[in-house]
């Protein structure tokens, strides 16, 4: 894997390859730990039925490129039970991504990368409106001091064809959400809390390059542990960082990392749950404490985490989000019919499920 810390890594890249994919991923929580929020932009969605099909069946046809299936996902939890979810891939002639500066629009969001002095801010519009009625809208401003970009310098990977950009590894999230139902608006919600971004960007379709991954990180008052452990088609590529909170340095990194504790859901998908990641300067135990997603091919969790220094004695206990997929599930036809209820085509009429809300929420 190709690592960088660079806000113009951010740039939309130009993707040939079918089946490529390309991805801006921002996630955040309140300070209070009541609300968490994850938003994600693709071009090239690569959990999209539409575009594995396009990619599968005429690879050599236009419809099998990156550019022609972008989407968005947005999901918010309030104690870890979701409160908004939508999932919406668009007309590639409602997007725009700009390939000269961190810039994209698609249907009615948006996100811009702004800069002030040594301050870099990541500017987010949502506005979705679902078929059920539901209207969600959001204003988020994720602020950071600009990133080091020589940060990887030494921690560069090879065996596959993924790139990983981290402008933000931790920042500071301020904004408001709003939910409105039938047109019955609900109290706005004042987010100030801390968040994370980063950038990902595959040559080729994701169940190519490798078999699981897990990723997540974990904001403590001293740092910020970041974490990906990917298991390739021939490879293992396990890693830990401990970065500092002004994302200017790795100021360690693990010399050992054991999991175990798995779970299995109704799907049959299978994954570890408690992370034991040991740095030479303390030892961090996260454990998946909540599932706040579950699917045919995907987890998300709430994890709870603690810290402890060389003489075992705890230093810190806090919380994060944590994620794991099998890509090789994505393209089985027997769930594209589970995916179809979640993801929404903003060019055709929505399914039965979601029309109505009381069965799109069985779909979260």
């Amino acid at each position: 894997m190709k690592l960088s810390s660079d806000v113009t890594g951010d740039i939309a890249a130009k993707k040939t390859t079918p089946g490529s994919y390309e991805w801006w991923y921002f996630d955040a929580g309140d300070d209070k730990g009541a609300y968490h929020i994850v938003v994600i932009f693709y071009e090239g969605c690569p959990f999209s039925p539409r575009y594995m099909s396009s990619y599968r069946k005429r690879p050599h046809h236009p419809d099998a490129l990156a550019s022609q299936h972008p989407a968005v996902s947005i999901s918010v939890y309030h104690h870890g039970v979701p409160i908004h979810y939508s999932f919406t891939q668009f007309s590639p002639f409602d997007a725009e991504f700009n390939h000269h500066k961190v810039k994209l629009r698609i249907g009615n969001h948006s996100m811009e990368a702004l800069h002030d002095g040594d301050q870099t801010a990541y500017s987010i519009r949502l506005d979705e409106r679902l078929p059920d009625g539901t209207q969600f809208n959001a204003i988020l401003r994720f602020s950071s001091p600009q990133p080091n970009n020589k940060l990887w310098e030494s921690e560069q990977s090879s065996g596959t064809s993924h790139f990983w950009n981290l402008p933000q590894a931790a920042s500071k999230v301020k904004g408001v959400l709003s939910i409105s139902r039938d047109g019955r608006k609900e109290k706005p919600i004042v987010f100030d809390g801390t968040g994370y971004h980063d950038h990902n960007i595959g040559a080729e379709p994701m169940d190519q390059a490798f078999t699981d991954w897990y990723w997540g990180r974990v904001h403590f008052n001293e740092g910020t542990l970041v974490y990906y452990l990917l298991n390739l088609k021939g490879d293992t590529q396990w890693r830990a960082w401990w970065i500092t909170v002004d994302n200017q340095r790795i100021e360690t990194k693990a010399v050992n990392i054991r999991t175990d504790a798995t779970l299995r859901n109704m799907f049959g998908l299978s994954a570890d749950t408690r992370f034991t990641f040991t740095f030479p300067e303390r030892t961090v135990e996260l454990v998946m404490r909540k599932t706040i997603d579950s699917g045919p091919f995907y987890y998300r969790f709430l994890s709870d985490a603690e810290s402890f220094d060389t003489t075992g004695e705890l230093t810190e206990r806090t919380n994060g989000i944590s994620e794991y997929i099998r890509p090789g599930n994505i393209g089985l036809r027997r769930f594209w019919p589970l995916i179809k209820m979640r993801l929404r085509y903003a060019d055709k009429r929505p399914n039965l499920v979601q029309r109505f809300r009381s069965l799109y929420k069985l779909t979260w």
